[in-house]
């Protein structure tokens, strides 16, 4: 694939996790206004769904890079975790790293919060771990978006 292709396809993902941050702030301030208890949990409900995409959104991006340019992808019962950690090292001759210690730890929160969304029903959610992390969001993208992006300029 080349590079320019490789660019597009991390531009419209980025594009895509910022249409979804855009949800989750919408939701954020909807529970400030709760109409019922469950008006809060259907957003609660919503936020939790948003962060699992938002992190599949970043994890497609790793995908992107791990198949094209790194040509090597994990494999493994911990393939998720192993793809993290590989976004976050130099790869000599190949390409430097995606992503910082602080970003790869920030986003395995959010890693490991989708395990949890994808394993759990949802009314057992809790509320305040989830808008504490649905506001950190915001941060750790903006982060990611720096990153990214200076990723792209060096290949």
């Amino acid at each position: 694939m080349k590079t320019t292709d490789i660019k597009q396809r991390i531009q419209q993902e980025l594009i895509s996790i910022c249409a979804i941050l855009t949800k989750v702030k919408h939701f954020i301030e909807q529970i400030q206004n709760p109409d019922s208890q469950t008006y809060q949990e259907a957003i609660i409900n919503a936020i939790a769904l948003s962060l699992h995409s938002f992190y599949t959104g970043l994890e497609r991006i790793f995908e992107i890079v791990a198949r094209f340019i790194d040509y090597r992808e994990p494999t493994g019962m911990d393939w998720h975790k192993q793809l993290l950690e590989q976004m976050s090292i130099d790869l000599p001759d190949v390409r430097q790293k995606v992503i910082s210690q602080s970003t790869l730890l920030a986003l395995d929160e959010f890693r490991r919060f989708r395990h949890v969304v994808r394993s759990i029903y949802a009314y057992q959610l809790e509320t305040t771990p989830v808008l504490e992390l649905g506001n950190k969001a915001f941060i750790v993208y903006q982060n990611f978006e720096q990153e990214i992006n200076e990723f792209l300029q060096s290949i």
